[in-house]
């Protein structure tokens, strides 16, 4: 397998990492939690994700995770502090991580996808502060970075491109903030613009180029084309992997006073899809092989002390969500999602049995070789 397809995991966990602590960050605010414990949240998670020993594994040559398995590892991160989430909140965030991380990946070339990575690193190192050393632990994940993508060829980036877009691929969760915006369509796809800055070393659309003797001799661009907006590349840094729910950086809008919020699409009322084919013995292995790998990684995901200071957010995206509709929405149905009130009484019982039955989490012990991953996590 090439080189780029086997260093997609650090490209893939760190952006949507990124993305993750913007929105934590946010809906903390949104939701008034004292800054003290928001703060701390926010270290805790970036500090849990990177965690030496899991940035080295991280960054080993090995084929990328499946959706549920790398929802697994975030579901572990976002437990990592003080904070504790619902499965409705969990996956209403983990929806936001994913299609945020999408729309960058489908607005970039392949070397810029490295510049999307560093930019959620510096804005990752200014939100969690220095605190408990965090900053040395990004600065490092910086290093690391460097050195594996910074000979990277374009073949090899082309390739890890290629494998992020087949992994979220079939993810079109609608984003409010999004449809807003008109960057995706009601069905849930994202509309790339046809006009804009051009990459670094990409021609103007209708450029005609002339060769002689193996060598450009002229070119010139097609009449029925040159009205297009596309200007050329100024050679600077894109800017997508920053923090779009920042209220500062939010174009203005007097019936939104939270960023975004997840959207459900109506459900579908065409014929039933046909039963999935049985998973051949190769697949059956592969997936196999994935188990034992998700499992030594998720095992260095932690080292910090546990606290015994929690707070449960019920529903981290409450009532104060965006739902006005963007561009080309008008008639679509959506139903917006809001797993705290969706079940009422019966799930504030379920907690609450839950609760009875969960008891204080021991001492983490001492990482030893071939610990099972998940359960060292489940200590962090």
């Amino acid at each position: 397998m090439a080189a780029g397809a086997l260093m997609t995991m650090p490209v893939l966990i760190v952006n949507m990492g990124g993305e993750m602590v913007y929105i934590l960050a946010q809906r903390l605010q949104a939701q008034q939690i004292p800054s003290s414990k928001g703060q701390k949240v926010l270290c805790d998670v970036v500090r849990t994700m990177y965690y030496p020993r899991f940035i080295e594994e991280l960054f080993k040559p090995q084929e990328i995770y499946s959706l549920q398995s790398t929802r697994q590892i975030f579901d572990r991160l976002a437990h990592s502090s003080i904070m504790r989430l619902n499965e409705s909140s969990m996956g209403k965030l983990f929806d936001l991580m994913i299609m945020g991380f999408k729309l960058q990946l489908m607005s970039v070339s392949p070397r810029e996808i490295i510049d999307v990575t560093n930019n959620h690193l510096e804005e990752l190192r200014r939100l969690a502060g220095d605190g408990e050393g965090v900053s040395s632990l990004v600065e490092e994940c910086v290093t690391q970075v460097r050195q594996a993508y910074g000979q990277m060829g374009l073949a090899d980036l082309c390739n890890m491109r290629h494998c992020l877009a087949t992994f979220v691929q079939d993810c079109k969760v609608k984003v409010s903030l999004f449809l807003h915006e008109g960057t995706q369509k009601s069905d849930g796809a994202f509309a790339m613009p046809s006009f804009g800055t051009l990459q670094e070393g990409a021609l103007q659309p209708g450029t005609v180029r002339y060769f002689s003797g193996g060598q450009e001799v002229r070119r010139e661009v097609l009449s029925t084309v040159t009205g297009n907006s596309w200007l050329p590349a100024t050679g600077q840094r894109t800017t997508l992997g920053s923090n779009i729910y920042d209220k500062e950086r939010r174009p203005p809008s007097s019936s939104a006073s939270a960023p975004s919020e997840v959207q459900a699409s109506a459900t579908n009322t065409g014929p039933p899809a046909p039963p999935a084919p049985p998973p051949s013995p190769i697949e059956v292995a592969k997936t196999a092989a994935a188990v034992g790998e998700l499992n030594m990684l998720a095992s260095l995901i932690g080292g910090g002390h546990a606290s015994t200071e929690t707070f449960k957010l019920e529903n981290l995206f409450g009532h104060d969500m965006f739902t006005k509709e963007g561009p080309g929405t008008s008639g679509a149905q959506v139903i917006q999602i809001d797993g705290a009130a969706a079940g009422g009484e019966h799930r504030g019982a379920l907690d609450s049995i839950r609760d009875e039955l969960e008891v204080p989490a021991p001492p983490p012990p001492p990482p030893e070789e071939g610990d099972d991953l998940l359960d060292l996590m489940d200590n962090a």
